[in-house]
């Protein structure tokens, strides 16, 4: 981003662009979105754009570094306020609802982000943050997991649940119901991790792995 705008129609115009790019990813994808569409979407002129950010990238770039300080706001939230691992779920999901709302599907952004090689390192290192939150959580709710399979849960539990609500989006009734049943699976996952210390005799009692 060339400069931070400071004149209140500046921050309009720039809050208006990137609305605009965040609904023409989740309509077109990243490879057709341009800067004349952004504009165009968004009521300003191409000059004005370019006053703000140099190219589509730089507004992908803003938009992602804001996300990503959304997603660390709301885990403070869960950090200070979440008394249980159910409640933690349940906050999540409130979460989640907000950020989609407010970064028009975040999925698609996530998306554009992996083909910006500069973001690439910020993405390593958000998943990083992500990984050593979640594991801090379920210590405090007292999991007693080795670290090792400790961190393979927690990135299983990231990984899935940020996919799982971006793909049963917008799929109505099938799609509530199916991820309602992901919900439920993580509760009952990491609710036995926290109460068995031995990931092993977790693992013999999942359907589908006893006899394995």
């Amino acid at each position: 981003m060339r400069r931070q705008p400071r004149q209140q129609r500046s921050l309009e115009a720039a809050s208006r662009i990137e609305q605009a790019t965040l609904a023409l990813l989740q309509e077109q994808g990243f490879a057709a979105l341009n800067t004349n569409a952004i504009a165009e979407r968004a009521g300003v002129g191409i000059k004005s754009l370019y006053h703000l950010y140099p190219n589509k990238e730089a507004i992908i770039c803003r938009l992602a570094m804001d996300w990503l300080g959304a997603v660390c706001e709301a885990q403070e939230a869960i950090r200070e306020q979440a008394l249980s691992w159910p409640q933690t779920l349940q906050m999540l999901d409130e979460a989640l609802v907000a950020l989609d709302e407010r970064f028009v599907g975040y999925g698609a952004l996530w998306q554009a982000m992996d083909l910006i090689p500069a973001l690439h390192g910020v993405e390593q290192e958000h998943e990083r943050g992500q990984i050593a939150f979640w594991s801090e959580r379920l210590r405090h709710f007292g999991c007693r997991w080795p670290e090792p399979e400790l961190i393979t849960l927690v990135r299983y539990f990231y990984r899935t649940t940020d996919v799982a609500k971006q793909c049963t989006k917008g799929q109505g009734e099938p799609g509530v119901l199916m991820w309602q049943l992901h919900r439920r699976w993580c509760e009952q996952l990491i609710g036995a991790a926290i109460a068995e210390p031995d990931p092993s005799l977790v693992w013999r009692f999942l359907p589908g792995l006893a006899s394995g």
